[in-house]
């Protein structure tokens, strides 16, 4: 009886505890320097079993962000994107916030024998059917977590610390999830007001097909909190 009563009184802390952990802003909306949730671009195709069996059913996943222009230089300048790559290759990029930039991501299992260089320079884009003016493509190192037998990002791999011991990085994990990464730049004329429709084309000659709305400006994932 006097069990009882003590769970019963706990019962209102676990729902809080579950509460403030469901509903932060930070769990929900982070995905990496300059990137949250609410930016996705809304799929209209979800897995393809040819894309999922070449990446690994467990570990593949595809989705476009839209980079605002104010976060561009976030997104650049991510510590994550120089474990793979020299930091020439993003300095290069700066600069370009006039233009209209999107990026697309898919993850896969590291252990298969995949050439992903290769892979991931055959992909094909296209918004409102025109074709991008740049891309820049470069492997991205996540931290994970396992839901049943499917992995899936958990957070980026190296993160800084706060002002003023920026330039030292900790890890969010023990082991990475590799991503790829597709920056993609096009003209500020291909995009139009209403719908705009992204399309995908991989290596198998696979279709993904993603839209957004734009009203003055990119109008966010309205199911952002639900996902």
């Amino acid at each position: 009886m006097i069990v009882e009563k003590y769970l019963i009184r706990l019962v209102p802390f676990f729902l809080g505890l579950f509460f403030i952990t469901c509903t932060s802003q930070y769990y929900l909306t982070l995905i990496s320097p300059g990137i949250t949730s609410d930016v996705r671009l809304k799929k209209q195709t979800d897995l393809r079993m040819e894309e999922a069996s070449f990446y690994g059913p467990w570990f593949y996943s595809h989705t476009t962000f839209y980079i605002e222009k104010s976060q561009l230089p976030k997104v650049l300048e991510d510590p994550n994107n120089t474990v793979f790559q020299p930091k020439e290759k993003f300095m290069l990029r700066k600069g370009d916030d006039s233009q209209l930039h999107l990026l697309f991501e898919f993850c896969y299992d590291k252990s298969k024998q995949i050439d992903i260089e290769k892979d991931m320079e055959n992909y094909r884009f296209q918004l409102n059917g025109v074709d991008p003016s740049e891309k820049l493509v470069y492997l991205y190192p996540y931290s994970y977590f396992k839901k049943g037998k499917t992995f899936r990002r958990r957070f980026p791999f190296y993160e800084r610390l706060a002002y003023p011991r920026e330039h030292i990085l900790i890890t969010t994990g023990y082991d990475q999830l590799y991503c790829v990464r597709t920056l993609l730049r096009f003209d500020p004329f291909v995009e139009k007001r209403g719908h705009n429709h992204f399309e995908v084309t991989t290596p198998r000659n696979q279709y993904l097909y993603y839209e957004y709305e734009k009203d003055k400006e990119f109008v966010r994932f309205k199911e952002e909190e639900i996902n």
